[in-house]
């Protein structure tokens, strides 16, 4: 009987041992989906729990670079037209429904109607040049191309002094609200405009 006993407990034994080896794979089969959708959220946020900004929030736009890369290489006869978005603070150069080109803007503050961007289908106009400067607002900028009232409502360069100095404070607000209600682009992007867009070319400007 000793020995009936003895045998017993060995297998019993081994067998224990062999559940206990078994338990740990269950267990990280078990929850292994589980766990790595908690490490793919926790990898999503930072340390303090919130999800980081995109690159576009944490970078300002620079007022002296393309907005958008490469320009574009535009072809003899292409149909271009300007998509002005205000809730984006993007102006999409287009052919067609294809977008070839996308520029970060400024708008108008809409602080009062003298500060809002008008909405609505537009046609590039005759007027345009390298430079204007306006007592008025004592502010100027470099390559503007008017779009309505002739001289009223341009695309032109982030404001500058009379100096032909950029404003650092309007120039970091490039991507949100901040003109008079012309559309304020980085100094190349203005001067691509300037250059490639021509007269009678459509302009739709909506929310």
């Amino acid at each position: 009987m000793n020995v009936f006993y003895k045998v017993c407990i060995v297998f019993a034994l081994i067998a224990a041992i062999g559940v206990a080896a078994f338990l740990p794979t269950l267990s990280s089969n078990s929850f292994s989906g589980h766990q790595a959708e908690k490490n793919q959220n926790n990898h999503k946020l930072n340390n303090e729990g919130k999800t980081p900004a995109s690159p576009s929030e944490t970078r300002p736009v620079s007022w002296n670079k393309p907005s958008g890369g490469s320009y574009p290489i535009i072809g003899k006869n292409e149909p271009l037209w300007i998509d002005v978005a205000i809730k984006k603070q993007k102006v999409y150069i287009k052919s067609g429904s294809r977008i070839l080109y996308t520029m970060q803007a400024s708008t108008g503050l809409d602080s009062s109607p003298d500060t809002t961007t008008p909405t609505g289908t537009y046609y590039i106009q005759a007027e345009r040049g390298k430079w204007f400067y306006s007592p008025k607002y004592q502010e100027g900028a470099k390559y503007w191309v008017s779009w309505k009232n002739h001289g009223e409502f341009l695309f032109h360069s982030v404001p500058m002094n009379q100096n032909k100095q950029v404003l650092p404070a309007d120039a970091a607000n490039l991507g949100k609200k901040d003109s008079h209600g012309c559309i304020h682009l980085t100094v190349p992007d203005a001067k691509w405009v300037y250059e490639h867009i021509p007269y009678n070319t459509k302009v739709v400007i909506h929310d």
